[in-house]
């Protein structure tokens, strides 16, 4: 009896059935190791959270940032320096700023060893503000981590993970780099700092009075913009008493929700961006649920109406940086700038499950 082949719309299903299962199979590596990569990452938030605490018993109580003041001799082997922001006029604004850049030279130069990097004050970045994207280091050279520190990373962001796994290729040529920094700047001393950033940006009130004037870090029109103070002895003075609801106010959070197709800036609504609190715990969470902020220089505009978005910036995606599709946004502020400050709350959820006054442990 002949045997009977495979018909062509057999194999053609057959065919068919393999792709989708193999497809299936794909996915469901993709979304084992994307929820992976979130467990990470709020593995390493509770661990900041948590080394916050012990940074504040071992500080006066004080919130991590930088800590150098102008006019005083900070302690550090680096006599340059330290001889640098001693001098520095500790009653102008944009001091506190310089010896924040200085503490910062400081921090990285003194935990690499580098032949493009050295604790020359030429060599402090100029011009900009440090602490949103590196108040950590203090934090981070406190704990004993190395320069850069997967543990302010996220898993999935293929930038700072690049420029750590090769830090002396991006610190001899930072503008050649497979990954451009997200800035217009060409020259070294600008740029090479962005090494040394965190994925996750830390809230205004963590370093800056709640309220102005005198004037308070606050967003600039965009998102890739702040404004400082323009009053000398504001800022880095934070203690980790004042956080009044620190189940329900976040401490840092990721710029971006990397877990959303390409990626979401953190601030649009359909992100959920993964963030740390001050009692120690960590969540992805989305944005549209958090409280709205504020305008922390103009306290009162809007405060009769908290539930109506009053402080209003626009994303301005960077082209080479940012992800793909990305377009020109006008978001809200929410937990980057907290309504009340370290007074208020981001995420109502918590502060009704949790006790109020748990601070990191303590």
């Amino acid at each position: 009896m002949p045997t009977r082949g495979f018909a062509l719309v057999e194999l053609v299903f057959g065919v068919g059935v393999a792709a989708a299962v193999t497809a299936a199979g794909l996915v469901a590596m993709q979304d084992s190791r994307a929820q992976a990569s979130v467990r990470s990452d709020l593995s390493n938030l509770r661990l900041i959270a948590q080394a916050s605490a012990m940074y504040a018993e071992d500080n006066q109580d004080r919130l991590f940032t930088f800590s150098w003041r102008p006019g005083e001799v900070p302690d550090t082997p680096n006599a340059e320096l330290a001889t640098a922001c001693a001098i520095l006029n500790p009653n102008s604004p944009t001091s506190e700023l310089q010896a924040g850049a200085m503490q910062q030279l400081d921090l990285v130069t003194r935990s690499i060893d580098s032949v493009h990097l050295q604790p020359d004050v030429s060599q402090a970045s100029p011009g900009h503000i440090p602490y949103p994207l590196y108040s950590h280091l203090p934090l981070q050279f406190y704990i004993g981590e190395s320069f850069p520190s997967e543990v302010f990373i996220s898993s999935e962001d293929a930038a700072r993970n690049y420029w750590m796994s090769d830090l002396d290729g991006y610190l001899a040529d930072p503008t050649g780099s497979k990954y451009r920094p997200p800035s217009t700047a060409t020259s070294f001393v600008s740029l090479w700092r962005w090494a040394f950033s965190s994925s996750y940006a830390t809230g205004v009130s963590h370093y800056s009075p709640d309220f102005g004037p005198p004037r308070t870090v606050e967003r600039g029109s965009n998102s890739n913009q702040y404004n400082s103070t323009d009053q000398p002895g504001l800022l880095g003075r934070r203690s980790i008493n004042e956080v009044a609801h620190p189940s329900a106010k976040v401490m840092m959070y990721d710029q971006y929700d990397r877990y959303t197709g390409d990626g979401l800036f953190a601030l649009l609504d359909d992100a959920r961006p993964t963030m740390n609190f001050y009692d120690g715990h960590a969540a992805r969470l989305a944005t549209n649920q958090a409280d709205y902020g504020f305008d922390p220089n103009d306290p009162a505009r809007g405060a009769d109406d908290p539930d109506q978005p009053v402080a209003l910036y626009y994303y301005q995606p960077v082209s080479w940086w940012d992800p793909p599709g990305s377009v020109r946004t006008l978001v809200a502020a929410r937990f980057d700038q907290t309504r009340d400050g370290l007074q208020g709350v981001d995420y109502p959820v918590y502060a009704k499950r949790r006790p109020v006054g748990v601070g990191l442990g303590r």
